[in-house]
């Protein structure tokens, strides 16, 4: 486990119908039918000056959903083709494919406008005093949606299936955490959808809902939501299909911790000396060498022959693979003699295979330790091995990673070899795997780069 690893995140009471009675009424409002709970017709919940509101909470994840999940899946894997993290941004799609989401994603909203509609027509038929339709919707619980996405998803419904709506209000508590540093943002806007009905007691409304979030909050700092306090802090919200993992990454805080620093701390990371092994090593002889070992190991089957020991080195290599290559380190007899006289508990192949072993972990280690972050002022040699992370979210697990063998002539465009492409692995796992890889290619320098673009930062 790392050192860097998150605290608890705290957590707040989620709104209540309550909490927005309190609103209404600190506005100068109450109840559009005080008879609401023995009356058999539908109607809207408030009244405030000459307009009716209607309330409605969206209190689900949207993107919990098995069924609106799979539609998700088959509209961004088309376009992040072989990779097995795919992250739900709808930037990253062309225009008519972001139609195609906002249609998966405003389903919630879509049952909450049509419902609203049909309230809010109800008390107009009632009472003809009335100016102005309000649907007012609270952001409880889909944190899939910022504010700014979720009001463009409600005005769309709104102009577009209803005539019984002069304007909407959307609001909510949204709660960010790291373990140290907690805000909580309460946005409300009022989009008019028909203008010449303006709701003229937005502003009333909007000083009462400041109220309710200076009371709330303090009641939260003072410990007063005690078993109330189910709502945790925006995450990232992810499913797994087929073998995919799909992300919508948690909203940045955007500032530097005070706390942490530059990089907040995430789920499931790891210090370098908790990764997985990264490579396999195998000491490699030339024919000379291969003699003066031999006249040493006479009993080791292995070395009854030059053909057949390249044979076992020539069987060992295929075995490589991308996530662990297997590294020929050449030894001497020399070396290995004087590696010895400190390590008498290894005889036979074994001490020529964990010789070689620490040959390569004392290169790989300065290949670490002497790797350089890649930016704009850089000049790098000729020859390297170049890593690149993609962080992704608030898991570690979600990164992507990729390692290249990059050689470059003076004034000419670089020539790139992929050595690792589209690996679910940390930055710390390709630094160590780009270690490994520079030890295999006879290479002197590593530079790595991270892609902040989805980053938890």
């Amino acid at each position: 486990m790392s050192r860097r690893t998150p605290l608890p995140p705290p957590v707040i009471r989620a709104l209540c119908e309550a909490d927005i009675d309190s609103v209404i009424e600190n506005a100068g409002g109450g109840r559009a039918h005080p008879d609401a709970d023995r009356r058999t017709e539908i109607n809207a919940d408030y009244r405030l000056g000459d307009t009716v509101i209607e309330l409605k909470f969206l209190d689900d994840e949207g993107l919990e959903k098995p069924e609106h999940q799979a539609k998700l899946a088959t509209l961004f894997s088309s376009y992040q083709p072989g990779r097995p993290v795919v992250v739900l941004d709808p930037q990253l799609l062309p225009p008519e494919a972001r139609r195609d989401y906002a249609t998966i994603v405003e389903r919630p909203v879509r049952g909450a406008v049509a419902k609203g509609r049909a309230q809010l027509k109800q008390s107009r038929n009632e009472n003809p005093d009335i100016a102005t339709t309000v649907l007012f919707v609270i952001n409880n619980g889909f944190a899939a949606l910022t504010q700014e996405e979720l009001v463009e998803h409600v005005v769309r419904r709104a102009k577009n299936d209803s005539r019984e709506i002069d304007g909407i209000v959307v609001g909510g508590c949204y709660f960010h955490s790291d373990g140290f540093d907690t805000v909580a943002l309460w946005p409300l806007d009022y989009v008019a959808i028909h203008p010449e009905r303006p709701f003229a007691a937005f502003d009333a409304l909007k000083d009462a809902w400041d109220g309710l979030s200076e009371r709330h909050m303090t009641d939260f700092v003072t410990g007063k939501h005690g078993l109330d306090a189910k709502k945790k802090p925006v995450a990232d919200i992810t499913f797994d299909l087929d073998g995919i993992t799909y992300v919508k990454p948690a909203i940045a805080f955007g500032s530097e911790s005070k706390f942490y620093g530059r990089r907040r701390p995430r789920l499931n990371a790891l210090d370098f000396e908790d990764l997985p092994h990264v490579a396999t090593t195998i000491p490699t002889l030339t024919e000379r060498e291969y003699r003066r070992f031999r006249a040493v190991m006479e009993a080791e089957q292995l070395l009854m022959g030059f053909e057949s020991w390249l044979a076992h080195v020539k069987e060992a290599m295929a075995t490589s693979e991308p996530l662990r290559p297997v590294v020929p380190i050449e030894v001497t007899r020399g070396g290995w003699e004087s590696w010895r006289k400190r390590h008498r508990e290894f005889t036979g192949l074994q001490s020529l295979r964990v010789f070689a072993n620490e040959r390569f972990n004392r290169r790989a280690s300065d290949l670490l330790n002497s790797a350089r972050e890649m930016t704009d002022e850089v000049a790098p040699p000729r020859r390297y091995i170049g890593v690149s992370t993609e962080l992704i979210g608030q898991d570690v697990r979600n990164d992507i990673s990729h390692i290249a063998f990059v050689f470059q002539r003076r004034n000419t465009r670089p020539q790139i070899r992929p050595l690792v492409s589209h690996a679910r692995i940390s930055h710390e796992h390709a630094l160590s795997l780009g270690a490994a890889y520079a030890v295999l290619e006879g290479v002197d320098a590593m530079f790595w780069r991270n892609d902040l673009q989805f980053a938890w930062t």
